[in-house]
């Protein structure tokens, strides 16, 4: 009886408000509904082999639809969805590449729904030889 009174009704306000306090938390993000919204996202090429460049219309940005909390997609901006794409092993001419959701890193909570165009096509040429 005395471990009772002592751990269960000793500060019985303070524990019941911060029971009501937390469940009145709880209740408003769950409240919050999921939304969906598109952003641009900028494409950053990474290892391009030395000896090959990027030519012709090289495509800088993608449109990528993010789902979740409506408080989350505010905070969010097209460059925290930056979006990396390996070239490394690639050779010269033009490649198909894939772009799919594991390659942005979105915060927690945050889904990526559709990648707007999901391939890209980059032509890689050799460096023109040095005079």
């Amino acid at each position: 009886m005395d471990f009772f009174r002592k751990w269960v009704l000793h500060n019985w306000g303070l524990k019941l408000l911060a029971l009501v306090v937390s469940f009145l938390l709880w209740a408003a993000y769950t409240s919050e509904p999921f939304v969906e919204v598109g952003y641009v996202a900028p494409l950053e090429y990474l290892n391009i082999p030395t000896q090959l460049e990027l030519s012709g219309d090289v495509q800088t940005h993608v449109r990528v639809y993010v789902r979740g909390r409506a408080a989350v997609l505010r905070r969010l901006s097209p460059t925290d969805l930056a979006i990396r794409v390996d070239l490394s092993g690639t050779v010269p001419g033009e490649s198909l590449v894939r772009i799919t959701a594991s390659q942005i890193d979105v915060p927690l909570g945050l889904e990526v729904v559709r990648i707007i165009p999901s391939e890209i096509r980059v032509r890689l040429t050799e460096h023109p030889p040095n005079p």
